[in-house]
Parts: C-alpha cells; structure tokens; sequence
C-alpha cells in the first residue's frame, strides 16, 4: 500500500513502497523468480493483435517523479526511471525467470547461496564508450552498497572481488537465495553505473545525461523534471532487438481519469494507476493488465503484550481474525478489484499455501469463544494506528466495525504524514497498524516483514525461534526444498496470527491498442517498459 511520497529516508524498502503514491507507485520489482519458488509462471498481458514492429515513441505514464536519476541511491518505487539508461546484470522477464543481461552466465559455488559467481557478456560498452569490465561493475556495486540508498541493505554483508576481466564473484556472510534476482532491472542495485558516472555520482540527477550501458539514454535537454522524462536509443547498445523505440518518454499524471483522456488522443501509450481508473480505462477502449499484489490489513505488531497485554495471546489475536468477515469488507471498500486473503503472499506466489486459504473464515461466535478462553469474555480495547492517505483509515474503521461485533473496541489514530506513520510504528506506541505493503518472496517478507531485523513491520522486534530456523534454513536450502520451508513460514505467521490481512488489490497498467509487451506474473507483477514494443 502506498502513499504520498516523502523525501524523507525511510527504514526499509518495503515501508517506502507501503508508503507512496496511492497504489500504485510502487514500481518494477518486488518478485522472485517463479522457477526459484517452485511454481510455474503464468503471465498476463494485454490483448495484442497484429505483429511486433519497429516503434518510434512510446510514452508511459506514471504518479510520481523521481527525484534523483541515480540508480544507486534511487528508492526503489522509481526504478522504472533507470532501468531504461542503466543496463542490469540480470533480466527480470514478464515470465518471472531471470536472463542473462550484463550477466552472461552466472552460478551459486557449492552449497548455502552465500557466493555467486558471475561471467560478463563481452564487447559490452557504456554509453560513454568505455568498457564494462568486471572491475567496472564490482566498482557500480560496492558504491551502491555504500550510498545508503534503501536497497543498499541487501549487499551489506557482501565481498565483491573481481577475478577476471569480465568475471566476479559476490560472497556473502549469511544465505541469500534470490541474490540474481536483486541485481534484476528491478531493483537499482543491479543497475550498473559507469566508472565516469562514480566519479561525478553527485550529477546524477535529472538534469544531467545517463551514465550507464541500457538500451536508452536519458536525454535532459528533452525533459523537464517534475514533468516528463526522455529517453533516446543508444547507438552502441549491444543488442538491438530490446530496442523497441526510438524514443521513450516517463510523463507524471497523477489523476487517474487525466491520464486516460490522454490516452484516448493517443498522447499517452501506458499507464500506471489504481484499480479506480479500470472502469473509464474499459470504456475508453483500453485493456487492463494487473495482479492483486497490495495488501490491506491490520498489522498484530505487538505479539509480547508489551502494550496492549491481549494481543501477548495467540488466542486474541487469532479472534481478531476470525472476527472479520473478509469478504464483506472487501466488497464494501474495493469492489470486484479486492481478493480477500488470509496469507501475506498471492496465490501463485512464494510461500502461498493452498491449505491455509480458508484458515480463518468468517466465524465471530469462534472469536468470542477464543477471547472468553483467553480472558477476555467483555473483549478490550484496541489502538491502532492508521493513516490518511491509501484508504489505510478507512480500512480502519472498516476492521473497527468487525471488531465491535465481539467486543474489542478499536480506537483508531489516524496521522497525515508518512514520516508520523513509520515513526509511530517504531516507537512502541500502538500495538496495532492498519497499514499495507507489497507481497514480496518469502526471503524479502523475511527481511522486512517479520524478521526481528525488520524495523518498520516488526515494530515490537518480536523473536520467534521456530521462525527464524525456518528462514535461516530457506535462505541456504535448494529451489525444491526452499518452496516447502517457504510455505513453512507462511504457516506459522497465518496459524500464529502474527496479522490480520484483509485484502490485496492490484497494480494495473492501462494499455492503448497497438502496444504490445505489458505482461505480469506472480513472478514479476510489475511490468518492465524494457519490454514494451508496438504491434501492427
């Protein structure tokens, strides 16, 4: 879930991503690969006729501007600004499996994912003419590890040594499976910046040329910051055929219905909105293309009782799950756009456990009967923090009115800023958030969502042993044996109540006919403008 966004640092991309720009502004990347899950990948696109043919501009529309162009340093929901300048080590495809990029070839050594060994591509060149090297890119990566940008976390722990000219190894002090996935297009980290860019990283903004090896090349001269932002093929980009246009423009339209009247003139190809704008998108002629990846809820946060003693009882928190009739909230607040759920995953996704899919049904005379068995026959009172933007105050009182049917009374704190709102999640204040965030791999929930390490959601720091042997064990296990632990996981945050997710909502991309390429998965719900292209 998302808000207004904030120059502000926040502790952790997920609270930024839970924290901007509606629904929507969250961008590319939040996936794991769904071969590294083990699943299957299904992709949805947008209806396409016609073949693909070369295309001369192509403009997208998104909420929110960037503030800098330094991938980086760059938060994450902005990545789409980059992707198209800075080349990646790796792909992210539509499908959610990862190709090679940068990367020629590349392998976790022996056991444990804790060291990746990489091969570059050769006769690869930067924008500014200068090789890719290894050392080159062992250089973009320990800078990005060093700006203290809000992905810079992920390569804390990391040595970065070049063996080769176009070779590298990445080890790390503890298991991280997904690390191809991290250095995707998807994330900024993987964006590789050129030595030149490094050396002036301080002009890496929006008024000043792109500095990496992408298929494009930011163009300041043709941008006004704030407004929209040019992109022009790259003359020495070493594959044309990812060139699918001439020209890229990133336009910022914040209004939804705004942004689909230009559509209808042809002024904007894509856009990037909430499910609010489906229905004039529809009747505009536009296809929609999205997955419920957001999600709605409350977060349990203080599962010790240090605040709010109750909630210290499994029992309660498992009442308040049981006390909220998912499906009526949903429809009342999201219409057909909602997917109750249960679980902090999708369906398809990392983790997603079938079995639990109906775990807590809407049962209040079992909530009333666990609250008795805990003490609490009269029920108590709740705090919960919220917020105004996204509808996390609406939901809110949504969840109130379910809660007053058993006899919890929740007393809702609703701030207006998104630095008040990750404060107040810190500070031991409210044992309750209703909030959101992005569904995510399991590795990444883990990192940001329940671990005690992750700030934000796990405000309390709440330790749960069990728990974190599962982790530590998925973080080194194999793809087969990762799927299960992975659903171990989920079994014990649902089982245990550590939250009560209401619903998730999509991302959708509105598409105008003649374009082709604007595909999601469970494995990659966001789709990358790197693989957009016209049709005819």
């Amino acid at each position: 879930m998302h808000s207004l966004d904030s120059a502000s640092h926040l502790p952790s991309p997920r609270a930024r991503r839970a924290a901007r720009g509606g629904l929507v502004a969250l961008s590319a990347g939040l996936a794991l690969t769904l071969t590294a899950c083990g699943g299957t990948a299904s992709t949805i696109g947008a209806k396409s006729t016609g073949k693909a043919v070369a295309g001369d501009t192509l403009t997208v529309a998104e909420q929110q501007a960037p503030p800098t162009m330094n991938p980086g340093s760059l938060d994450l929901g902005f990545v789409d600004f980059t992707m198209l300048s800075y080349e990646s080590l790796f792909y992210l495809s539509p499908d959610g499996t990862v190709q090679p990029a940068l990367a020629k070839s590349w392998n976790y050594v022996g056991s444990g994912n804790t060291e990746l060994s990489i091969t570059l591509r050769p006769g690869v060149k930067f924008a500014d003419g200068t090789a890719v090297t290894a050392d080159a890119v062992k250089a973009s990566l320990e800078y990005a590890k060093k700006a203290q940008g809000n992905q810079a976390h992920y390569l804390t722990d990391a040595t970065i040594t070049a063996t080769g000219p176009l070779a590298l190894t990445v080890k790390l002090a503890k298991a991280n499976p997904i690390l191809p996935t991290l250095l995707t297009q998807s994330y900024g980290i993987g964006q590789i910046i050129s030595p030149k860019g490094l050396a002036s990283a301080s002009k890496l903004t929006p008024t000043n040329t792109s500095q990496g090896a992408g298929p494009y090349i930011y163009q300041p001269s043709q941008s006004v910051a704030g407004d929209h932002y040019t992109y022009t093929s790259n003359p020495s980009y070493y594959d044309k055929s990812k060139q699918h246009y001439k020209k890229i423009v990133m336009k910022i339209v914040q209004n939804g219905q705004t942004a689909v009247n230009a559509m209808k003139t042809g002024q904007i190809d894509v856009y990037k909105g909430d499910y609010t704008s489906a229905a004039s998108a529809k009747s505009a002629g536009m296809s929609t293309v999205g997955l419920p990846v957001i999600l709605q809820g409350l977060s349990l946060i203080d599962r010790g009782g240090e605040v709010s003693k109750p909630l210290g009882d499994v029992r309660v928190r498992q009442a308040i799950n049981y006390a909220i009739d998912r499906d009526a909230v949903t429809k009342a607040l999201l219409g057909d756009s909602g997917t109750p759920t249960v679980q902090t995953v999708i369906k398809g996704g990392d983790g997603y456990s079938a079995d639990l899919a109906d775990y807590y049904t809407y049962n209040p005379a079992k909530a009333k009967q666990l609250l008795k068995a805990a003490g609490y026959p009269d029920g108590f009172t709740l705090p919960v923090l919220a917020a105004t933007f996204v509808g996390f105050d609406t939901m809110a009182q949504a969840i109130a009115g379910q809660l007053s049917k058993v006899g919890i009374k929740v007393k809702v704190t609703a701030v207006t800023s998104i630095t008040s709102f990750v404060e107040n999640q810190t500070n031991k204040k409210y044992p309750a958030v209703s909030g959101g965030f992005t569904e995510e791999p399991m590795y990444l929930e883990g990192q940001d969502l329940f671990m005690p390490g992750s700030k934000v959601f796990n405000g309390f720091g709440t330790t749960a042993p069990e728990l974190t042997k599962l982790f530590d064990q998925a973080a080194a296990a194999d793809t087969a044996e990762r799927a299960e632990l992975d659903q171990q996981m989920q079994e014990y945050l649902v089982k245990n109540a550590w939250f009560a997710p209401v619903a998730f909502t999509p991302v959708n991309y509105y598409v105008r006919p003649g374009i082709g390429g604007v595909k999601v998965s469970a494995g990659a719900p966001f789709a990358s403008p790197l693989a957009f292209y016209a049709t005819k």
